[in-house]
């Protein structure tokens, strides 16, 4: 298991945390993809609300999972 946390501030959007891990891991698409063939590749991000209705995701956000042929799911705390 490989654990990020992320240098984008509590406080800014989900996308910017999104967008900032793929530009991270863009790089090793190919090796993840690879991984897949024996292993279970998956992108878990935490969500905590403040009492937020909810947020949104970008299509650019939503590159990453496309890439990786991953779901996007999304667990609210």
């Amino acid at each position: 298991m490989w654990a990020y946390k992320s240098p984008v501030p509590h406080d800014q959007p989900f996308d910017s945390h999104l967008q900032t891990l793929w530009s991270l891991i863009k790089p090793h698409k190919d090796f993840l993809i690879a991984l897949k063939k024996s292993l279970t590749v998956d992108v878990y991000c935490g969500y905590r609300t403040n009492g937020s209705a909810g947020f949104e995701v970008s299509h650019r956000s939503l590159e990453m999972f496309m890439q990786l042929e991953i779901p996007f799911g999304v667990s609210i705390l």
